[in-house]
């Protein structure tokens, strides 16, 4: 397997935040026997001709193939990664499949109808289509790609490495609630900020972690200011990204998981809390219904600052009703090994089917 992650061009100048951290990326790399090359495109800011982005992206991968012979393609969201495939894999004969993450099918054709119609190419020409969640099938299907060639294939995770930890003081010093993930607006972090501030009147054992970064490299000013605002310094904890390595300890270390979006597609961080026991409280943006019940945590409506508070109290007060091995059997119908096997037998389906349609 060889992997291509083409990169928008920087010039090595910094202080421009994620753009300088690009500029300093190599060409290739190996990572976990992978081999890894980073082509560049021109990329202008602010989406500025986003609709010629594909044609960017299909210059990068044009002569790739004097470095190996594929036998199949599988990109990463529908544009502009799967519009460049689907004409690098039409050039070069090969089978293309597409696995969308939720964006690729909301934000972007919601947001222009030229964009619209690059994405509904891009997954109506691929082999097949991999869909994450319910939620992300629909809005492949209303881009009108035939459901026979649509596969329900969610995102996995390691439960080798998300385990049930072997003791934990739950509540012992107070309840420590964790969100992990960008510091985005969109990920309603400014509600559950809300959420924790109305929670305080009349309790001061809870307290809060948030792990991430913004999208430009930062640290949540917005939300520093939002904390400071409502004086409560001293039970909201920023922390910056860290290796995602290093979260099986966090998340062993946390009492309730919050995923507050707005929209989440999936919602993988919640997953990989449940395989280690933890319980979630999310809203219902997407993804999130189809992980979420009242075994696992408690779902609330999105933006809804005071319904959050009444989630996250209840969860706190019903704590021991909450079964970590239950938990976790549900995370483990995810682990990524299972995903993986699921993939291959896609991949073998459409190598077959193109097959038998050339022959």
């Amino acid at each position: 397997m060889q992997v291509l992650a083409p990169l928008p061009y920087f010039p090595r100048l910094p202080g421009f935040g994620r753009w300088s951290a690009l500029s300093r990326v190599g060409q290739s790399e190996g990572r976990d026997g992978l081999n890894i090359r980073y082509p560049r495109y021109f990329s202008p800011p602010r989406r500025l001709l986003f609709d010629r982005a594909w044609r960017a992206y299909l210059r990068t991968l044009n002569g790739s193939e004097r470095f190996f012979s594929p036998d199949l393609i599988h990109a990463h969201l529908a544009y502009p990664d799967g519009r460049a495939a689907v004409d690098y894999g039409a050039r070069l004969g090969l089978p293309v499949v597409i696995s969308v993450h939720g964006h690729d099918v909301r934000e972007i054709p919601d947001s222009n109808q030229r964009w619209r119609a690059l994405v509904a190419e891009a997954l109506v020409r691929a082999d097949a289509v991999i869909a994450s969640s319910r939620d992300v099938r629909e809005r492949v299907l209303e881009l009108g790609v035939d459901e026979s060639n649509v596969w329900d294939i969610p995102q996995g995770v390691d439960c080798a490495r998300f385990t049930i930890p072997s003791q934990r003081r739950v509540g012992a010093n107070g309840w420590r609630l964790l969100y992990a993930g960008r510091f985005d607006p969109k990920k309603g972090i400014g509600v559950l900020l809300d959420a924790l501030h109305l929670l305080r009147r009349n309790r001061r054992d809870i307290s809060l972690k948030l792990v991430g970064a913004s999208a430009d490299g930062g640290m949540g000013d917005a939300f520093r200011q939002q904390v400071a605002r409502l004086d409560m310094t001293d039970c909201v904890e920023f922390c910056d990204a860290v290796p995602w390595a290093a979260m099986p300890e966090i998340m062993a270390e946390t009492d309730v998981f919050i995923l507050p979006s707005f929209y989440d597609s999936f919602g993988i961080v919640l997953i990989e809390a449940m395989a280690c026991g933890v319980p979630v409280v999310a809203t219902r943006c997407g993804g999130p219904e189809e992980l979420v019940d009242e075994v696992t945590g408690r779902l609330v409506q999105v933006g809804e600052a005071s319904s959050l508070a009444t989630a996250i109290e209840e969860v706190v007060l019903r704590y021991g009703e909450f079964d970590p091995v239950e938990l976790r059997r549900r995370a483990e119908t995810f682990d990524y090994r299972q995903v993986a096997a699921r993939t291959l037998e896609l991949y073998e389906s459409v190598l077959a089917k193109r097959k038998t349609s050339v022959s």
